[in-house]
């Protein structure tokens, strides 16, 4: 049993069928302004070829679903796991008539890249997740092909191996951004208020975090029994890939 080793990353693009992307019609400023009140991340710093991972809270700061959120021309463009799109949808749904905005789903095609440092992007390529070792981005084609092969666990296991331990819709309400180091990258703690906000910002500047998440490689189920286990396991090339929260004590192996 290991934590994380970046030696299991598998470069090159990974067909995503599991992802889905939901369009946020309106006019921009409204949607901004919807998203900035809902999401943890800053929806203002959007940019081209730069996405933004991000998560959608209850009131008392518990994660309801993970996404990453792209600029598509002017148009913000909402990526999801196809089993948590209706949590995102019924959430929105809402408050976006007081803005005038519509949650729309789109019909396209997701590509997700990991590359090495400094490699390039191409150019309807989306960075959203990077660190010393290698990054990761999405591609949005609003062209449907057949071509190619699904590759979603090993997107999985990269997005883990980077650090992003992502929720499914069973641990929907469970866990806050801190026990999944989601504040680290999915939390802005300087655009002003979203929900949930007050206590997770209370959780930043007063609390003493006492768990973590962490990856783990292991060879049988039965090593990481002692950890609450993120989404799912995922077997891939005889190892098992947990993304495992505990006491900050047990990641001492």
């Amino acid at each position: 049993m290991q934590l994380k080793n970046i030696d299991y990353l598998t470069f090159g693009a990974h067909k995503l069928d599991h992802l889905a992307a939901l369009s946020l019609d309106g006019d921009f400023d409204s949607v901004i302004k919807l998203l900035q009140g809902q999401v943890t991340s800053d929806c203002s710093k959007l940019s081209s070829g730069l996405g933004q991972p991000s998560a959608l809270c209850d009131e008392k700061g518990y994660i309801l679903c993970n996404f990453d959120l792209l600029l598509n021309m002017k148009s913000i463009v909402v990526i999801i796991n196809r089993e948590q799109q209706d949590i995102f949808i019924d959430e929105m749904s809402k408050f976006a008539p007081f803005f005038k905005v519509s949650v729309l789903p789109v019909s396209a095609q997701l590509t997700g890249w990991i590359r090495k440092p400094k490699e390039k992007i191409l150019p309807n390529e989306h960075i959203i997740f990077r660190t010393d070792h290698a990054s990761a981005s999405l591609m949005l084609d609003l062209e449907i092909s057949e071509e190619g092969e699904a590759r979603e666990d090993e997107w999985s296991i990269n997005r883990k191996l980077l650090g992003d331990h992502l929720i499914e819709k069973k641990d929907r309400g469970k866990y806050r951004p801190h026990e999944l180091m989601q504040d680290l990258s999915r939390v802005s703690f300087t655009k002003g208020c979203f929900r949930g906000q007050e206590i997770i910002a209370r959780m930043e500047y007063l609390g003493k975090q006492k768990k973590q998440t962490e990856l783990i490689v292991h060879n049988s189920l039965q090593e990481v029994v002692q950890f609450e286990v993120i989404g799912s396991t995922i077997r891939h090339n005889k190892k098992y890939f947990s993304s495992c929260l505990g006491k900050k004590n047990l990641f001492t192996f």
